[in-house]
């Protein structure tokens, strides 16, 4: 073995323990719970060991018992998020109790007084009160009930809610659509960058990274947004993360019934309707319900929530913007006005335009225009073979009466399949014109979601805790405007819009086993099935484009069908040790 080799296998050994080190003294990150750690002391701040800690969830009267260290160091790792009660005992000294929350994904660092007497102490501390995790790494937030029940929301999504944060923003690419995105802008990264997770599972799907269909906005208990420095725990995200919580039962029955309903009788008109009272109603509407099977050991909680709406949808571009007031010599580009010498064309094109032309007829004037523009631009016309033709859009859309369709007003286009273009007369002109403005103003948009989920706690014993979730979530949305192809919302007809079906299901299984008071296991398992569809309204129609006007026709990303089953098997061991806790 050369010098130089002995020199680089040491140098990896020892960035190898560097790496190693590092990774003990940080304090792991946590997908569907969260850790409390402190250090126990009396009133003259020297640390106090073997203290008593019970963290008691008051919700459903389970609990968790560890004592401090030599070092007064305590930790209760990878507990559930949740409401819960401290207390704390020692011998000579009087009972601490804390009352605080625990946010899914945090490490909150509590530390506790004891006092030597024989009361006791009660303090009340929130999630939110100067508690402070000083060895945190990772860049997160917890948006919790407050903020879902209180602030208003569009459509009752309530991932949107990470958009109150200034590091999330609306993603450009849309969460509906033949290639969905998760609808989020992370620190600037895409929406496809974007992980989403449910109760420790992963919610992404794996075509295009959109994100899946989740749980009702009234089954969900929190959810954090990590947006830097996470573990790669939470797997394939270079964006960031969103972490769900779904609502568990409690030892009391509680449920709730709610409705929501808009509709254009008590309503602003949408700002770009063609016509006064466009056709809008939307309504919103489920139930929950939760509670125990059995107190103190199996809990149970349900939620379904049904979204059904009647929209219209709109057609705005003016297509007979820039109409001609002259159609005495029009200005043609690739035609010199005066020689009318054409680029682009043969000699026997050139001479059909000009035989257009110098007929002084509007309509003829204005074919010679469409097909010019057409031509200038790279295109064929086609005289004896001929290529489909569209329309120009250069500001000066010809609007003049076509001499094949006698009455009809308005700039045309030529389908697929058009005659050839041979002499000047009507029996020989194409006969497959349309008028763009014939194109419809506004169309029908419906919508038929439903999220169903139900959700199964049981505690086995003060050691061991199983959870079980099964999701159900069906969706049918007619008339998608897909803004795809630089096409800004409102330039789609109707026959370009898009129809989309989904159906999702998913089945989770989440083990958590306290081996001992510093050794603990998680294991969580997940089946979905996800099948999504998306075809254009109209499959037949032949797809054509006047960029910045008009899109009609096919959808050009339709149609996509495809299903995908998904098996996910996690497993977590922790290890406390002193200051440090391996996973």
């Amino acid at each position: 073995m050369t010098q130089n080799s002995r020199i680089s296998i040491l140098k990896t050994v020892c960035l190898s323990l560097l790496v190693l080190f590092l990774s003990l003294s940080l304090m792991a990150q946590n997908t569907d719970t969260a850790n409390l750690r402190g250090t126990v002391k009396d009133k003259t701040g020297a640390v106090v060991p073997n203290a008593t800690l019970t963290l008691l969830d008051t919700s459903r009267n389970i609990s968790r018992t560890v004592q401090s260290g030599g070092d007064g160091e305590y930790l209760f790792a990878n507990v559930a998020p949740s409401t819960y009660k401290l207390t704390v005992t020692a011998t000579n000294f009087g009972k601490t109790t804390v009352d605080i929350g625990l946010p899914v994904g945090e490490t909150i660092t509590l530390p506790v007084e004891l006092k030597v007497s024989g009361g006791t102490t009660e303090v009340e501390v929130t999630a939110n009160t100067d508690i402070v995790d000083t060895q945190k790494t990772a860049v997160s937030s917890v948006l919790g009930q407050r903020q879902i029940n209180d602030l208003p929301i569009n459509t009752r999504d309530y991932v949107s809610f990470a958009k109150t944060l200034s590091t999330v923003n609306r993603d450009n690419g849309r969460p509906i659509g033949p290639a969905p995105t998760s609808g989020l802008n992370i620190g600037g990264q895409r929406g496809r960058s974007t992980l989403v997770q449910v109760d420790g599972a992963d919610f992404t799907d794996n075509s295009v990274n959109a994100a899946r269909s989740t749980v009702s906005q009234e089954g969900v208990q929190e959810f954090q947004v990590v947006t830097n420095s996470y573990s790669a725990e939470y797997g394939r995200a270079s964006g960031g993360v969103i972490n769900v919580v779904s609502k568990s039962g409690t030892n009391n029955w509680h449920g709730n019934a709610f409705g929501f309903l808009r509709n254009r009788d008590f309503q602003a008109n949408y700002p770009f309707a063609p016509k006064k009272d466009a056709a809008f109603t939307r309504t919103q509407y489920g139930v929950t319900l939760g509670g125990p099977i059995k107190k103190d050991k199996t809990w149970i909680f349900g939620s379904f929530e049904q979204r059904r709406r009647q929209e219209t949808g709109f057609f705005t571009t003016d297509v007979t913007q820039g109409i001609l007031s002259s159609f005495s010599m029009p200005v043609i580009p690739g035609i010199n006005p005066i020689a009318r010498t054409f680029t682009n064309l043969t000699a026997q094109q050139a001479g059909f335009l000009n035989v257009l032309l110098a007929s002084g007829v509007p309509a003829n004037l204005c074919a010679a225009r469409a097909y010019a523009f057409f031509a200038s631009s790279g295109g064929n016309i086609g005289l004896n073979g001929a290529t489909p033709l569209i329309s120009p859009n250069d500001g000066s859309v010809c609007p003049a009466i076509s001499p094949i369709l006698p009455g009809v007003i308005g700039p045309r286009f030529i389908l697929s399949g058009a005659p050839v273009l041979q002499t000047v007369n009507a029996a020989g002109l194409p006969i497959a014109f349309r008028a763009l403005t014939t194109l419809q103003k506004q169309f029908p948009v419906s919508e038929g979601t439903t999220f169903s989920s139900i959700r199964l706690d049981h505690q086995w014993n003060d050691r061991n805790s199983l959870n079980v979730r099964v999701g159900f979530n069906p969706s049918l949305v007619t008339g998608i405007q897909v803004e795809s192809q630089n096409q800004a919302a409102g330039q789609n007809d109707f026959s370009r819009t898009g129809v989309q079906q989904l159906r999702d299901w998913s089945v989770q299984l989440g083990w958590k086993s306290l081996i001992s008071n510093t050794l603990l296991n998680e294991f969580n398992f997940q089946w979905g099935r996800r099948s999504a569809s998306f075809r254009s309204q109209n499959n037949d129609a032949v797809a054509s484009n006047i960029a910045g006007t008009a899109f009609f026709g096919r959808e050009l990303f339709s149609p996509v069908r495809r299903s995908e089953d998904r098996y996910q098997f996690r497993d977590s061991f922790s290890w406390n040790k002193g200051h440090h806790l391996m996973k």
